[in-house]
């Protein structure tokens, strides 16, 4: 088997690196990635407790809010009825 030496991997490892970078620009990502990593953990846990009090906050609100938007079906409903039933006149019964 032909098996590359410490040397020979790292040589070829960063001609790779280099190749990709050329091409890509991927390294300068990985760069700044390794820079904000504090701000990217910080929206990871800010995300996680807003998501946390989304849930808490739905419990006292998804009840209030599906039945005032019923109402406001309901309501709609019954004023579109209303109009129809009030300019059927305007309109001719046989076609």
């Amino acid at each position: 088997m032909c098996i590359p030496t410490k040397e020979v991997g790292a040589e070829l490892f960063n001609t790779i690196i280099a190749e990709v970078d050329k091409k890509t620009g991927a390294v300068k990502y990985l760069v700044e990635l390794g820079e904000v990593w504090e701000v990217l953990l910080g929206m990871a846990v800010a995300t996680i407790f807003i998501s946390l009090l989304y849930i808490g906050l739905l419990k006292w609100i998804t009840k209030p809010l599906l039945y005032t938007s019923m109402f406001i079906i309901l309501v709609g409903f019954v004023l579109l009825g209303g109009w129809c039933w009030m300019k059927k006149d305007e309109y001719d019964p046989v076609l």
